[in-house]
């Protein structure tokens, strides 16, 4: 797993660079879908053509899921999930919250996970029962022992009503117990964030997984829980809502999610 950890690692700052390099420049983008929130440009794909020329070249036979494409047999037991430009949308306008985030999956789930964000070169690892790292040193969550001394983010990266209405019933929970609430984008770097302290929460409806593998593995190394917001366990390679938090907090906060 060595291997795999620093082949990914090498992918991540070869794709960071790109970002580095194209951040605040002038380009193409794109909606991929009918909605304003979804958007690409032409640097996630450079990005995501960087990670597939390492990771291919290390490891032939691995499938790669990518927002951005597949390559391979996702269905193969050996699989890399990957997000070349998460926080698309803040690097579009030039706001500096953007990361890489590279999971790898084996038969028993989420193996590793890098996350890295270029702009501050702040390098986010974990291999599964190993300890979870920042920048190299070993990294915990907070503990924060109350929501009341709590930092929660949450968000939204829809536009249904449904989904609209229950983002703001979240906020006016959150802010009304909390110390404070973030809506950052850029869902694995946020989940970075709590698995270093800075975050004690997370939660957000339908994350795909190259949204929240990687991050949900630091999390979980770094002594935190993850979750749906029922705190069923999360499907592998479906969308689903996730709940992630420095594990003291999982219960109080799943408990207002249960109330709407």
């Amino acid at each position: 797993m060595r291997e795999r950890l620093q082949t990914a690692i090498a992918a991540a700052r070869a794709a960071g660079g790109i970002l580095n390099r194209g951040h605040g420049r002038g380009f193409d983008v794109r909606e991929k879908t009918q909605s304003r929130m979804s958007v690409v440009t032409e640097i996630d794909l450079h990005s995501h053509e960087a990670i597939v020329e390492v990771l291919a070249a290390a490891f032939p036979d691995d499938a790669i899921l990518s927002e951005e494409g597949t390559v391979g047999d996702i269905e193969s037991g050996s699989l890399w999930v990957v997000d070349p430009l998460d926080g698309t949308a803040s690097y579009a306008h030039g706001f500096p919250f953007y990361c890489v985030a590279i999971a790898y999956c084996d038969g028993g789930g989420v193996a590793l996970a890098v996350v890295y964000d270029p702009r501050h070169d702040d390098l986010f690892t974990a291999v599964r029962g190993e300890g979870a790292f920042h920048n190299g040193q070993p990294m915990a969550v907070s503990a924060t022992a109350g929501l009341r001394g709590a930092i929660l983010a949450t968000q939204v990266q829809s536009e249904d009503p449904a989904v609209l209405d229950n983002f703001a019933w979240r906020v006016r929970q959150f802010v009304a117990v909390a110390r404070d609430v973030r809506t950052t984008g850029a869902p694995a770097l946020v989940l970075a964030y709590v698995a270093r302290g800075w975050l004690d929460a997370f939660c957000e409806e339908a994350l795909s997984p190259w949204d929240t593998l990687a991050g949900a593995l630091l999390i979980t190394e770094a002594g935190g829980r993850v979750t749906a917001f029922d705190t069923a366990p999360r499907p592998l390679l479906a969308s689903s809502d996730i709940l992630a938090s420095n594990a003291i907090l999982h219960d109080d906060l799943a408990a207002i999610l249960a109330r709407r």
